[in-house]
This record gives structure tokens, sequence and C-alpha cells, in this order.
């Protein structure tokens, strides 16, 4: 399932299980349903996971999958006798992709950003070495997340409300009511009092990786800033 469809299904069965109010039964046929839309659920979301975490390390990734998806259709069309007519146009298509394909495996991958260091930066805010930092995906633009750990253990992440509405975003024939700070929202991102920031507050106890934090940038930059141009790698200055 491609990552778009994937996300229309988590949010519809999200969707459904806040509509839904369990007075069953546990042996009812309808816990039984929901067992089984949350275990689809549970699916889809690591599906979601293992498709950013790869995206991180490669901006090609999503490129690739395309690709790939598009030459094995074409290889089942080819294979069937109703399009035996149309073999040769099938078979010009997935040699055109494949060579596509080989193209972008042949450039070296160059990560926007390093995820080594984010690992590294959170375990030195951890360990009271640095008070904050600054991880910049723009720094001529000032577009960067502001990572700054509370005395009681919370990691706040924000990002300037102006410096979002800067950034150039490709607006299409069904994203009229599409904003920004609508997104932000809908990873759980809050306004400030002030409505000058952006924040998201993530519990450090217990902490041991990353990666729901890279994962978390990986969204916004691939979801909500897709169309931007940014420096690579990203820059990350520390404060102390």
């Amino acid at each position: 399932m491609r990552t778009s469809e994937c996300r229309i299904r988590i949010y519809c069965l999200n969707r459904d299980f806040l509509n839904k109010k369990i007075k069953f039964n546990l042996a009812s046929p309808e816990i039984v349903y929901m067992k089984s839309d949350l275990d689809e659920l549970i699916e889809l979301c690591e599906a979601e996971k293992l498709y950013l975490e790869n995206y991180i390390k490669d901006p090609f990734y999503n490129e690739k999958c395309e690709l790939e998806r598009v030459i094995e259709i074409y290889r089942k069309w080819d294979n069937l006798e109703i399009y035996s007519h149309a073999d040769s146009y099938h078979q010009k298509q997935i040699k055109d992709n494949e060579d596509k394909l080989k193209e972008l495996n042949k450039q070296k991958n160059k990560p926007l950003y390093d995820d080594q260091k984010i690992d590294d930066a959170l375990f030195n805010l951890l360990n009271g070495v640095y008070k904050s930092f600054i991880f910049y995906l723009n720094i001529k633009d000032n577009l960067g997340f502001n990572f700054i750990l509370s005395e009681l253990n919370f990691l706040e992440i924000s990002i300037s409300v102006k410096n979002v509405l800067k950034v150039a975003y490709f607006f299409g024939d069904d994203d009229d009511e599409w904003s920004p700070l609508n997104a932000f929202k809908g990873l759980s991102f809050a306004l400030n009092s002030a409505d000058t920031k952006l924040i998201y507050k993530y519990d450090m106890k217990n902490f041991k990786d990353a990666v729901f934090v890279k994962i978390l940038l990986s969204r916004i930059i691939y979801d909500i800033f897709t169309y931007a141009e940014f420096e690579s790698p990203a820059n990350l200055i520390y404060f102390k």
C-alpha cells in the first residue's frame, strides 16, 4: 500500500474508533470486528514508521518506490493476453522506468540530515551538556526547530509561526482549505499563548533513542514542507 493510501486508511480507522462507544460484551461480534481494525491500524502504523525511517536515510526512497510500483504494474499487464496487442508499449515503459531506477540507484544518497546527530544532541540535553539546540533546515531563512528540555524532562520542540508561513507551498485544486498551521496541529503541535510559535511536547522519561523524534521531523519535511528546498545537510547549533 502506498504511503498516502496508508495514511488515509489510518485516519479512517482512527475516526471509526473515536466514533464507537465500547459498551459491548467482549465476545460480541462488534468487539471482534474492532480488534481486527486495531490489528490493521497497528500494522499500517508500523509500515509507515518503516517508510519514514527509510526516507530519512534516502531522499530518493519515495521516487524509487514509485518507479518499482510502476514497473511491477507494467510487468503484470505485459503478461495478460488481453493486453497482448500493447506488448511493445508495456516493454518500452518497463525499460524506461528501469533505466530511471538505475540512474537513481547510481546517485550517492545525501540525507537531508545526519540522524545520528539528532540522537547525540538529545542525549546531550538529557545529560546536561547543553541547554538547547536548534535544528536548522535553512539558516538563511531562519527556518529551524528549537529543542529545549524542561526541568520535568519534557522535550519542547518549537518552530516560529512566521517562518512556517514564509515557506513556499504548492496548492493544487483540492488544497484551497489546506493550511500549514493545521498540518502542524495534525501532528500534535499547539500554538503558544501569543500565537507566535508551534510547540510539540515529548516526555523524555525512559528515553532510549530518537526514532520517534526523527520520524516526527520526517513527517514535517515530507508531508508539510514537501515542495520546499532545504540546505543539505541541515545544520545543528548548540546553546549552553
